[in-house]
């Protein structure tokens, strides 16, 4: 009879424990695919991350994360001029928003970001995990740019993650220590007569060295200067600068160089 009622109770525990799994399973479904458009989502509290999936994705698209300068937002960094590029090139625009005070912690700077030590690195590795979630994203064509603040935060996520095959910092330096970045092809656009960022041109040394990169050619067409390092694996460290560029977004029109020519190098250097 002993022997009876504990194989009974032991039935009992595995049918419990397993309802109690599949209860677990129940209650976390897969995250609803994205349509084309544009799409808000929450996250971290009360930071928003709009998403513009494209209207004719074929496969898995690339994915663009768009960083906004301090302060500011994602709206404002949706102006930069990749997100008319979305639809007619097929690849998903991310635009997040930093902290309250619009900042992100790109090491020495900026705002509360910075002041309260936000893990920004974090944050933004969940942004990008959230999207491929929600949408079918090619995982060797991830990629970040970013203006100011926004293009220092894109060194550091290139300096502390893997996840991008490429980095194009606007108008920003390195802020952060960056001893072993993981292999990725940069892209730097700097104004000569930004007097609020200076051009740094040590903020892409980690990254010519982590990629065994050659001694660069340099043209220059008009105003624009252009410094460009092959590298292992089809990789290469670019760096564009303008002459009578302040602190600025590049843009097409005035200075010759504009998101176009930064998507057209990010086209260029998937994950090898």
């Amino acid at each position: 009879m002993r022997t009876t009622l504990r194989a009974a109770a032991t039935a009992l525990m595995i049918l419990l424990l397993g309802a109690v799994l599949a209860g677990c399973s129940a209650a976390a479904p897969a995250p609803a695919q994205l349509k084309a458009g544009i799409h808000t989502i929450t996250m971290k509290g009360d930071r928003l991350v709009t998403i513009h999936v494209p209207a004719h994705a074929i496969g898995a698209a690339p994915l663009v994360l768009v960083l906004h300068e301090f302060p500011g937002n994602g709206a404002l960094a949706m102006g930069y001029g990749f997100d008319p590029l979305v639809d007619a090139d097929g690849f998903v625009g991310v635009y997040p928003d930093g902290v309250s005070d619009g900042s992100w912690n790109a090491g020495g700077c900026c705002g509360d970001a910075a002041l309260n030590d936000a893990d920004d690195v974090a944050y933004l590795t969940s942004v990008v995990k959230a999207v491929e979630a929600r949408t079918k994203i090619d995982p060797k064509r991830v990629y970040v740019t970013g203006f100011s603040n926004g293009a220092m935060m894109a060194y550091r996520l290139g300096c502390d993650t893997d996840l991008f095959a490429a980095i194009a910092p606007m108008s920003g330096d390195l802020e952060s220590a960056c001893k072993h970045p993981a292999a990725a092809s940069v892209l730097h656009v700097h104004g000569l007569a930004d007097a609020d960022v200076s051009f740094d041109p040590a903020s892409d040394a980690p990254w010519r060295k982590a990629g065994g990169c050659g001694p660069p050619t340099v043209t220059q067409s008009g105003s624009i200067h252009t410094s460009l390092a092959d590298c292992a694996h089809g990789s290469s460290v670019e760096v564009v600068t303008i002459d009578g560029m302040a602190h600025e977004v590049p843009w097409t029109t005035s200075q010759g160089f504009g998101a176009p020519d930064i998507w057209a190098f990010f086209k260029a250097h998937p994950r090898g």
